[in-house]
């Protein structure tokens, strides 16, 4: 079995030290003694264990001598100069020995071998370019080539992006000394180089490296049919220039038999396929040969780059984040979509890739085309700026669009005291004017003075926030900006959005339009591609994995979308293991102890649950309390679906920070550390499928979430509109977000709760309202009857009595009525007539209606009178069609029931309290207590509110031709604040009507005293 060189080396070194070393403490010691070896902390805590009888507890295992020289031998090649100070050391000590011979022979092996390489393309296969570079840059990095080579790759430049062909005089290199040529063509063979024999530059150097025995020479030809436009006279003559180079006797005998072999490929993924494999063969093929003499001389007209291995510092799998374009050289897996991704960029204006949640969209987009942008794989897209955002990053899309810009622009950054204010003009302005986004960006590329190819890209992540997050009232202008934006020919959009949104998308003409002009759609990784994920990052960091692990992952992930995720969450959790074990391998017992990729995100989840502080429930409570605050439920379409939610971290306090703070250290929870405002987001929405508890949570809770959103959308819709009254939710919605208020918590904004305001409120609000018409009153009446008329006095107590509204009526006085004057005591009254509830809960007690006690000393046939039906049913109505003996049986019965009442002396609240049952009772008042109430007192007032005003009452004049719910006229109040006083119903008194100063005789049938008007009788009888 041929083994990789830096690993058949480490061997050979392994082997020289046994060999060589009998002892390990020889060994050990000889080591240790070099004054400048590296790593001094390391150096002291091997000494420390060789002079007590052992070594750490890292170096034992089952064959201590084989596992000690693994670990110096990985010291040697770690740390710079290591194997070089040992070596000088053993010199001093002795020159002549075996292993000071081994040692140098081993270390001369060990020199890095640096291949050079020419690129030569006549510029229109960039992406084939890109594709040579990141070969060669994962091959130097790749187990096999670690450490043993590097390769400097020159590139001869034909013409920069958009520039007009010329005749040039610029030498391209001598060829004949760089180890490996390499020749790509499409449509175009390159201008004409003086002095050449009219040879392009491309054409030239290839004919040189042809002629010349040293080099390797690998020629590669695309068979992608071009398109040129009819007018493209130049495009044309390259394209048939080109046909009659491959005819040429360059690559074919005058027989017509080829002479050499040109490679031929489709498109840049069939060009990779072939490529990496052929690049390995013929490198390992050039490291067999001896080193040459002499350097190539480089061309003033191409560009250079050295490409050797770089230790790639801290783990190689994002975990939950995604890919961002600094983690290009570990993107593993996804180079085919990468290579087509890039093509539909550069054929249209307008992308959208759309996939399922954790597919990988937002990677594809940050490690794979920006990384090729920057690279110039599309002609100029080097020079291009990126706009890069998410809708829900701030309170707006165009606010995030605004940081957006003014981080990409310098030159657009206001100063820092206006920085706020014109954030919001700007977003103010893109509400009313989408085009202002276009106006602006053509001149910041005049000021930037960027060459006339440079373009703009807007890559906006996550674009389903436009719909989970973003106000309402700011989605047709952002898509009308979107659309107004792809129109311009120097800006770009590239969108990522998840599938089960794009319905969502579709249902707006102009997305729609827009996503049929780019829709790009990515599938779930395959198990092959799966594999390249897993293991090429590994390899990148140097790491290993115990025999058959990678295969067991794979299976355990299988190839739906969101595994992808919980893959690479796992391998980031087994390389944190493997970190802590001192050790670069990636193991079975770590695995299962992680809970294998199914159970790797719940399980750390779990645990990060487990040792916060607190009783089980009160965490749960806490989780729900947090959770509410970073997940959005959306209820579109068949199923309700969970996305993730950014919220302000000042936004949690106390407990709740603390369990940001450790989920976030967990890597469950991210933070935005670079905005002005701390954000925290769930890391990625696999969480709210593989932790059950969110899950179970989520499920339980998604109505409300859903609901929340409503509301949040809602009261946007009605501040945007100013606030219009006919936006409000009646009270059987806002009876919903109250349940869902006590369940989850949530906390609203100040519109938002301006928005809730009960729907009561706003009732009794326009009741005080003098423009308030009658039927209006009525249908309020009416409405708070079958909603939630909480008013103090209309209702029922929690123990189910009466709940009246005592309100003091002081001081006293005298009252003239027909000539006889009568003294008035201070005495509370209630605030309403008795509603129909009130007069139903005496009617149903056990001790109430049917109680002989309450009818005591009354004519015999009203006893326990039989009750008519009340004219108005609703239970907020005053209770009509009463008789006077019924009435007093009320009063006797709540007298009892509210036996103890304690109220303060009417006038005088320092002064001895009202006792009911013990100083006073409850009982109509007499008819000259009424007058006094109602007139105000000593005010003498002709109407309870004062003079007559049309409006303050249920008069004739209102038309209704029915009692209405208890007051609904509270401008017409007395000055006690008694309701309904002047109109409605007849009260009753408790004297008798013909002779007012009789005693009261409860037995007497005569007619008492009725006060108020009948909803016939004019104003003038209120009087």
């Amino acid at each position: 079995m041929n083994l990789p060189l830096n690993e058949l080396r480490r061997q050979q070194l392994e082997e020289t030290l046994r060999v060589n070393f009998l002892k390990k403490q020889e060994l050990i010691t000889l080591l240790l003694a070099c004054p400048n070896m590296a790593d001094r902390a390391s150096r002291d805590n091997l000494l420390s264990g060789v002079r007590k009888g052992k070594l750490r507890a890292n170096f034992n295992r089952n064959d201590v001598a084989l596992i000690d020289v693994e670990n110096i031998v990985n010291k040697l090649l770690d740390f710079s100069g290591a194997l070089e100070e040992l070596i000088s050391f053993i010199r001093l000590k002795d020159s002549g020995t075996n292993a000071l011979q081994a040692l140098e022979t081993f270390l001369n092996s060990l020199q890095i071998r640096t291949l050079r390489v020419y690129l030569a393309s006549p510029g229109d296969v960039n992406a084939e370019c890109q594709v040579v570079r990141e070969a060669l840059e994962r091959l130097s990095n790749s187990g096999t080539f670690r450490g043993s080579v590097a390769f400097r790759l020159e590139q001869w430049e034909e013409a920069k992006a958009n520039a007009s062909p010329a005749t040039t005089t610029h030498e391209p290199p001598k060829l004949s000394a760089y180890d490996l040529v390499i020749a790509l063509f499409w449509g175009q063979l390159g201008e004409p180089r003086a002095g050449k024999g009219n040879l392009s530059g491309t054409h030239f150097a290839l004919q040189e490296a042809l002629n010349s025995p040293h080099p390797e020479t690998l020629i590669y030809r695309r068979t992608e049919e071009k398109l040129f436009r009819p007018s493209d006279k130049a495009g044309i003559a390259q394209w048939e220039q080109m046909e009659k180079f491959f005819q040429s006797t360059l690559f074919g005998e005058a027989t017509g038999n080829p002479s050499r072999e040109v490679c031929q490929y489709n498109n840049p993924t069939d060009f990779r396929e072939q490529f990496e494999p052929t690049l390995e063969k013929v490198v390992q093929k050039l490291l067999a040969r001896p080193l040459p003499s002499s350097a190539p001389t480089s061309s003033n007209n191409a560009s250079g780059q050295t490409i050797s291995h770089e230790r790639w510092e801290g783990s190689p799998f994002p975990g939950l984040r995604s890919f961002a374009k600094k983690d290009a050289p570990i993107f593993f897996g996804r180079e085919a979509e990468t290579d087509a991704l890039v093509k539909r960029v550069s054929e249209s204006r307008f992308v959208a890739v759309v996939g399922a949640s954790g597919s990988g969209k937002s990677s594809l987009v940050g490690a794979g085309l920006l990384p090729r942008l920057e690279a110039n794989v599309i002609s100029g897209s080097q020079d291009w700026y990126v706009v890069q955002f998410k809708p829900g990053e701030a309170d707006s899309p165009f606010a995030a669009l605004y940081e957006a810009l003014v981080k990409t622009f310098k030159n657009l950054q206001p100063p820092h005291l206006e920085r706020r204010k014109r954030k919001q003009e700007f977003v103010t302005n893109m509400r009313s004017d989408p085009a202002t986004l276009c106006e602006a960006l053509a001149p910041t590329l005049e000021e930037l003075s960027a060459p006339e190819w440079a373009e703009i890209l807007l890559f906006i992540d996550q674009f389903e926030e436009l719909f989970t997050q973003a106000p309402k009232e700011d989605f047709e202008p952002f898509v009308k900006m979107l659309h107004l934006l792809v129109d311009q020919p120097r800006l770009r959009v590239v969108i990522t959005i998840r599938h089960d949104f794009v319905h969502r998308a579709i249902a707006n003409p102009t997305l729609a339009e827009l996503l049929n002009q780019g829709f790009f759609s990515l599938a779930a990784p395959t198990t092959r591609v799966l594999a390249r994920m897993i293991k090429g990052p590994a390899e990148y960091a140097d790491l290993k994995f115990e025999e058959g692990l990678p295969e067991e992952i794979l299976q355990d992930a299988g190839s739906e979308a969101g595994s992808l995720a919980l893959m690479a969450y796992t391998l980031d959790e087994l390389y944190n293991l493997a970190v802590k074990g001192a050790t670069k391998q990636l193991n079975f017992a770590d695995y299962t102890k992680l809970g294998r990729v199914e159970g790797a995100i719940g399980q750390r989840a779990e645990a990060t649950f487990n040792v916060l502080k607190g009783e089980e429930e009160a965490k749960k409570e806490l989780l729900g309390q947090v959770f509410r605050e970073l997940v959005n439920v959306s209820n579109e379409g068949t199923i309700a679906t969970a996305t993730r939610k950014r919220a302000a971290l000042e936004s949690f306090v106390g407990a709740e920070q603390a369990l940001v703070d450790a989920f976030t250290k967990a890597r469950l929870l991210v933070s935005d550390s670079d905005s002005k405002i701390g954000y925290v987001e769930v890391a990625h929405e696999s969480l709210f499928q593989s932790w059950k508890w969110l899950q179970q949570w989520i499920g339980e809770a998604q109505e409300d979430l859903i609901l929340r959103r409503q509301v949040q959308n809602a009261a946007a819709e009605w501040q945007r509109k100013g606030r219009p009254e006919y936006l409000h939710w009646n009270h059987e919605r806002l009876t919903l977000v109250k349940a869902m208020c006590e369940r989850l918590t949530p906390q609203w904004s100040k519109i938002e709760q301006d928005f809730l305001e009960p729907e009561e409120a706003r009732l009794i609000r326009e009741l005080h309202q003098l423009t308030t018409s009658h039927p209006r009153r009525r249908e309020i009446g009416d409405r708070l009857s079958q909603s939630e008329d909480t008013r103090p006095g209309v209702g029922l107590r929690e123990d189910g009595l009466p709940d009246i509204a005592w309100l003091p009526v002081a001081p006293g006085g005298e009252v003239e009525i027909e000539g006889a004057t009568f003294r008035v005591a201070p005495f509370y009254i209630a605030r309403y007539p008795i509603t129909n509830c009130q007069y139903d809960a005496f009617v149903k007690a056990e001790d109430g209606f049917n109680n002989l006690e309450w009818w005591a000393d009354m004519p015999k046939e009203y006893q326990r009178q039989a009750l008519d039906s009340p004219y108005i049913k609703a239970w907020n109505n005053p209770r009509d069609t009463i008789s006077w003996y019924q009435s007093v049986a009320f009063t006797r019965w709540l007298n009892y029931r509210l036996s103890g009442l304690e109220l303060p002396l009417p006038g005088n609240p320092s002064g001895p309290s009202f006792v009911v049952g013990s100083n006073v009772e409850l009982r109509l008042p007499t008819e000259w207590e009424w007058q006094w109430a109602a007139q105000g007192g000593s005010e003498q007032r002709k109407y309870p509110w004062g003079e007559w005003q049309e409006g303050y009452a249920n008069t004739s004049e209102a038309g209704q031709g029915r009692p209405l719910a208890v007051g609904m006229y509270p401008q017409g109040r007395a000055s006690c604040g008694a309701d309904d006083m002047g109109g409605n119903v007849w009260e009753w008194c408790l004297n008798e009507y013909s002779n007012s100063k009789a005693l009261i005789n409860f037995n007497s049938t005569n007619s008492r005293v009725l006060r108020l008007v009948r909803l016939h009788c004019p104003h003038c009888r209120l009087r």
